[in-house]
């Protein structure tokens, strides 16, 4: 890394490593982090403005979406998340788009450790308290997952799935409009 700027910012995140690869990426990063330091506040700010915050960082957010209070959506790569129209996200969600492991890690594990996946929650859904959704997670139209679960795998449309990690708990009756 050549940048001090960089370089510096490399120091301040210990093992961590620095996704910014430019000023440019380092500054939006930090842009980023400060909107959604004030989108995940508990303080009564309304869903919408959430919305509006998430937005501005890249998340891709459909109409009549809620998003609770204490939310962290990927501070890394927001612009992976997609939240389709008519979703529920309560308070305490988290949703990663990218894991990466500490320096010792990668190198025993390899490049492969490192993850960036696309996350999307389809139409309907309604993610309950305190949820881990991980990189590569589509959760289906119109499923419900339950309080305390952490989500690794794709959940079908109309499926109700909790636990940790999360696993199909029944299926959702669908009945004709």
């Amino acid at each position: 890394m050549k940048n001090p700027i960089l370089k510096w910012a490399q120091s301040q995140l210990g093992s961590a490593s620095l996704e910014s690869k430019s000023i440019r990426q380092l500054f939006k990063s930090f842009f980023g982090k400060f909107i959604q330091s004030i989108a995940m506040t508990r303080l009564p700010i309304g869903a919408k403005n959430r919305c509006r915050l998430e937005r501005l960082r890249g998340v891709k957010i459909g109409k009549n979406v809620f998003l609770g209070g204490g939310n962290i959506l990927d501070r890394v790569r927001p612009d992976l998340i997609t939240i389709e129209e008519y979703v529920s996200l309560a308070g305490g969600v988290n949703i990663l788009t990218h894991s990466n492991p500490t320096l010792p890690l990668r190198e025993i594990l390899g490049p492969e450790s490192h993850i960036v996946k696309p996350v999307t929650i389809k139409r309907g859904a309604w993610i309950a308290l305190n949820v881990v959704i991980l990189p590569g997670v589509t959760i289906g139209e119109n499923s419900i997952i339950a309080t305390n679960s952490v989500v690794m795998n794709d959940i079908p449309a109309y499926t109700v799935a909790g636990g940790t990690p999360a696993k199909i708990l029944k299926k959702i009756p669908r009945t004709e409009q």
